[in-house]
């Protein structure tokens, strides 16, 4: 998972970061909010842990703008001093998923994590279809046109992304740090080269529908096309 933290005490976002790394997340840290909504153009995250106080925005117009661009699939949670009860029920009526009141208590800050992604995990689809394109999350398999594609894990990862992202640009350093996050020292020739690969088992070159182009000093993006 690729989770975004916007808190302007570095203490405290290093201490959030190190936690979410230990169970295997990627973490990026912001303490501006007008700095993280202009990374979020370019960038792919699963989950948002805000400071409702900022030191340039609202946490109100963070999240409108998480709304707006992420949509409400992805989990957005606030931390805050500010524990009154109308505060939290604002909070919530605003359209966050949860609030975790300051000074933040460890073990409950996970537990309540890990909540939010069991209940994002069951709410998703076990299987997607784009085109002649078939997913099956849960037994991680593709089949193109009804045949199933033999595909390794790190391929079949980065098809689900590609897929999920269509039309958007995926920059290299973001599909690493998403796929290949506990192999250190993998670097973006990898991503090439997989996704060389999937052109051709997928038919991503038009023939499957669906376009995979290299978007030069930037990353990959999948587009619909007419099939040839």
């Amino acid at each position: 998972m690729n989770f975004a933290i916007i808190e302007d005490s570095r203490s405290q976002a290093e201490v959030l970061k190190a936690l979410l790394k230990s169970e295997g997340h990627h973490v990026e840290v912001f303490a501006e909010g007008k700095t993280f909504m202009a990374a979020l153009k370019g960038s792919n995250f699963d989950f948002f842990i805000v400071d409702w106080t900022l030191p340039d925005v609202s946490g109100e117009e963070v999240l409108l703008y998480i709304r707006e661009h992420c949509g409400w699939d992805v989990p957005v949670v606030f931390c805050t001093a500010r524990t009154g009860e109308e505060h939290a029920a604002d909070i919530l009526r605003l359209g966050a998923d949860d609030y975790i009141p300051k000074p933040i208590r460890y073990m409950e800050f996970m537990a309540r994590i890990e909540s939010l992604l069991r209940r994002r995990r069951q709410q998703r689809p076990s299987a997607l279809r784009y085109g002649n394109i078939e997913v099956d999350l849960d037994g991680r398999r593709i089949h193109l046109a009804g045949v199933d594609v033999d595909l390794t894990q790190r391929e079949f990862d980065l098809a689900v992304i590609l897929l999920r992202n269509i039309g958007r640009v995926l920059p290299r350093e973001e599909l690493l740090a998403s796929i290949w996050v506990r192999e250190p020292g993998v670097d973006s020739r990898t991503v090439d080269t997989h996704a060389s690969r999937l052109r051709k088992k997928l038919g991503l070159a038009g023939e499957s529908g669906l376009m995979l182009t290299s978007v030069y000093g930037q990353g990959y993006r999948l587009d619909t096309v007419q099939p040839g």
